[in-house]
C-alpha cells in the first residue's frame, strides 16, 4: 500500500474530510446579506440583458420590441449572470441529505436486487 502523501489526488492532500458544521448566527446573517445581494444584482443583470423600450418622446413609437444591448457586451454580462447564477445555485445548508431527499419527493433509492432465474 502507498504512503498515505502519495495516495489521492494531488488537490487532496492535507485536505480534512469531514462534514463542515452549520455557521454561527452572524455568519448565516452576514450570509443571507450576501446571496441577497447577489439576486439583485443577478436580477438587474438580466433586466439589463433582456433590454430596454425605447423612450416614447424619441420619436420611435413604431419600434415596440427592447433594444437589446450589442453582442460584445452582452457576453461579458453572461458571465457574470452565470457565475451569479453558480454561486446562488450553491447556498449552505445545515443539513445536505435532508436537502437533496426533499428536492426530489421520493424516498432514498434502494439497490436493485438480482432477477431469479430459478434452479
Amino acid at each position: 500500500m502507498p504512503p498515505r502523501d502519495e495516495a489521492g489526488r494531488p488537490q487532496d492532500q492535507g485536505r480534512k474530510h469531514r462534514r463542515r458544521t452549520a455557521p454561527s448566527p452572524e455568519t448565516a446573517t452576514l450570509l443571507a446579506d450576501y446571496q441577497a445581494a447577489m439576486r439583485d444584482e443577478l436580477r438587474a443583470l438580466l433586466d439589463d440583458l433582456r433590454g430596454a423600450v425605447p423612450d416614447p418622446g424619441l420619436g420611435l413609437t413604431e419600434q415596440a420590441e427592447r433594444v437589446r444591448p450589442p453582442l460584445k457586451e452582452r457576453a461579458p454580462m453572461w458571465d457574470l449572470a452565470m457565475k451569479l447564477g453558480r454561486e446562488l445555485g450553491t447556498s449552505i445548508d445545515a443539513s445536505p441529505a435532508a436537502a437533496t431527499d426533499a428536492s426530489n419527493g421520493s424516498a432514498p433509492r434502494r439497490r436493485a436486487r438480482r432477477i431469479d432465474y430459478g434452479p
